[in-house]
């Protein structure tokens, strides 16, 4: 498992496992697209809603996203919107 953060070079989100641990930028851009990340803001109010997955904690100053609970989040969108 690896940790993809906003330190390093651009990376292909089509290549993140599903186990990978992301930081804030890459999970706004996971949920909102590469093109059309969503701010931080938002993030952390979808989490307070419950329509995105809480961060896991790894330190006190260090917050990372599993890739696969945040691409959860556009499945269970475009299932709402397709009901």
């Amino acid at each position: 498992m690896h940790s993809a953060t906003d330190n390093q070079e651009p990376i292909n989100l089509d290549l993140l496992s599903d186990n990978d641990l992301v930081d804030k930028p890459v999970a706004c851009r996971l949920i909102g697209g590469s093109h059309t990340p969503i701010d931080s803001a938002t993030l952390y109010r979808g989490i307070k809603a419950g329509r995105f997955p809480a961060p896991l904690k790894i330190s006190p100053k260090i917050s990372r996203w599993r890739v696969g609970e945040l691409r959860n989040v556009s499945k269970v969108a475009a299932t709402e919107r397709a009901a």
